[in-house]
């Protein structure tokens, strides 16, 4: 990959991981988004510092990030984080640091590209399905619900993200779910933006881990957005999912960092 091609590659993750975020906090009901120069925000009723995040989308200062901040999150009292680049926020990670923000988490930030890795088969038994109803919805929401408690989640936080259909199914946005013995066992949804198709809320039950779903559903994403004409296929891994993607054939092209505000 050129230099070039690598910084169009890297904008482009940056653009769909945002539009990511906003889709699933507007499909989230009381969600709201602000989009601000060099700054966009994101706040749920019963968010996180995992989902309520502040993600840094140009050139801004430490001091507006704390003004706006302060001025979209203060009033609700919600928790937030900041997320910087690795590769184009390094000089503002330490303004960041200078005003009492610190860092708490580097999330990889993976690429699949057209051709990377071959498709697994699902495991024996599996059938994977599209989520098109309510039905559906609940078995996500239930999945997920346990799957993200592992690190910390929230019942609530988790759940009201798929309160509503929108948030598993619509013109970019398609949630696909594994199924054993007729049961509802691990998910992944696509989120199309910018020509990409991101990945995201690839959850399996603690109960069902290792036994290649999450990688089943993960596959059904990729093709459904390869499918659409995705440039390529992007994600922000969590600790237990990065080695899996790895073998898929992802890459890691840079990282997100997520600050928090000194209390």
């Amino acid at each position: 990959m050129s230099p070039p091609e690598r910084v169009e590659l890297l904008a482009l993750m940056d653009a769909n991981m945002v539009a990511v975020y906003a889709a699933d906090t507007r499909a989230t009901p009381g969600g709201g988004v602000a989009e601000t120069p060099g700054l966009v925000m994101c706040r749920t009723p019963h968010g996180t510092v995992a989902t309520n995040m502040a993600i840094v989308t140009g050139r801004i200062d430490a001091p507006t990030i704390r003004s706006r901040t302060l001025a979209f999150y203060g009033p609700t009292g919600s928790p937030f984080s900041v997320w910087t680049r690795e590769h184009a926020d390094a000089g503002l990670e330490g303004e960041l640091g200078t005003l009492g923000f610190h860092p708490i988490h580097r999330e990889p930030g993976m690429a699949f590209l057209p051709g990377a890795g071959r498709p697994a088969p699902p495991p024996p038994g599996a059938t994977i399905r599209r989520v098109t109803d309510d039905a559906g919805r609940r078995d996500y929401a239930r999945i997920m619900t346990r799957a993200f408690a592992l690190y910390g989640a929230p019942e609530a936080s988790t759940a009201e993200h798929f309160a509503s259909l929108a948030g598993v199914t619509g013109p970019t946005t398609q949630a696909y779910l594994a199924y054993q013995d007729g049961h509802a066992v691990a998910g992944a949804i696509l989120y199309m933006a910018h020509g990409v198709g991101g990945i995201g809320w690839v959850g399996t039950l603690p109960e069902e881990f290792g036994r290649g779903y999450g990688r089943a559903v993960t596959w059904a994403v990729i093709a459904e957005g390869l499918g659409r004409g995705a440039r390529f296929m992007s994600l922000q891994a969590s600790p237990m999912g990065e080695p899996m993607y790895r073998r898929m054939g992802f890459t890691t092209p840079t990282h997100y960092r997520w600050f928090l505000a000194a209390t």
